[in-house]
């Protein structure tokens, strides 16, 4: 008996097919690198301790995977802002 002449078994194929691939997807939801559920502020400090001090956030240093902060919500990746005419780094966390 072939496949085509079984459509019950087709419909079950399809049905477990379903379920894992929906199974999956749930999995997945719950892994997620990018949900942040916060952020903690650093101050940036030079080799003797003493705040950067800064006017606009592009005056702070950083790293070539840091960006300047574009935003006041929580940031997905670490990103550095002029706060107070001082260098913050802002970290997110995760959830």
């Amino acid at each position: 008996m072939t496949a085509r002449a079984n459509p019950a078994r087709n419909a079950a194929v399809r049905r477990d097919a379903y379920g894992v691939f929906a199974a999956m997807a749930v999995g997945l939801l719950g892994c997620n690198d990018l949900e942040v559920c916060g952020s903690t502020t650093a101050d940036i400090t030079r080799d003797n301790g003493e705040v950067f001090r800064c006017v606009t956030s592009e005056d702070c240093p950083r790293t070539s995977r840091v960006s300047v902060c574009v935003t006041d919500v929580s940031p997905v990746a670490e990103c550095v802002r002029c706060e107070d005419s001082r260098c913050v780094a802002v970290i997110p966390e995760a959830c």
